[in-house]
C-alpha cells in the first residue's frame, strides 16, 4: 500500500513502511525501513526531492544538475542520460558514487515545468540495488510538481 506525500513543490507516493526523515537540504526524504544491518552501519535506501526555480531549458537543466553532481561527490561515474518520455520528468541521469555506505548507485528524475525545476533522487548501496530497484523507481515515478496556481 502507498501514501501520498507532499512538499513545498513536489508530491509522490511512498510505501507505506517508507518513513519521512527531515533533512536540512531537502524539501522531502522518504527512506525504506531500518534493517538491522542498516543500524549497524549500512546505507539507508532513500528518495530525496529538491525543486528550485529554473529560468533555462531543459538541456540548461539537465547540464547544471550533471556539472553540479560531477563536482560534488566522491569518484562520480555517470552511467546514463535519458529523456523521459512519460510523466512530466524530462531527464533521467544514473550515476555512481562513493559514499559512507560504499558505492552508492543514484538515480535522478528531473521535473520542470513553468520555471520550477525539482530533482527527485534515489540512492542505495549498489548491493542493495536489485532489492531495491523497482520499489524505489516506482517512488520516484509517481512524483509530480505541485501546481503553484493552486497554492
Amino acid at each position: 500500500m502507498f501514501t501520498a506525500e507532499c512538499s513545498a513543490n513536489v508530491a509522490l507516493e511512498r510505501p507505506s513502511d517508507w518513513e519521512v526523515i527531515p533533512h536540512p537540504d531537502a524539501e522531502l526524504v522518504v527512506a525504506a525501513p531500518l534493517t538491522k544491518w542498516m543500524e549497524e552501519g549500512g546505507f539507508r535506501p532513500n528518495v530525496a526531492v529538491t525543486a528550485f526555480p529554473f529560468p533555462g531549458t531543459v538541456t540548461q537543466l539537465s547540464t547544471v544538475v550533471m556539472a553540479s553532481l560531477l563536482t560534488s561527490l566522491a569518484d562520480p561515474y555517470l552511467l546514463s542520460v535519458d529523456p523521459v518520455p512519460q510523466l512530466e520528468a524530462v531527464r533521467r541521469l544514473e550515476y555512481l558514487h562513493r559514499g559512507s555506505g560504499g558505492l552508492i548507485h543514484c538515480s535522478q528524475l528531473l521535473l520542470f515545468r513553468n520555471g520550477l525545476a525539482a530533482s527527485v533522487t534515489t540512492s542505495c548501496s549498489a548491493n542493495q540495488l536489485t532489492a531495491y530497484d523497482e520499489v524505489l523507481g516506482a517512488i520516484a515515478l509517481s512524483a509530480t510538481l505541485k501546481d503553484p496556481s493552486n497554492g
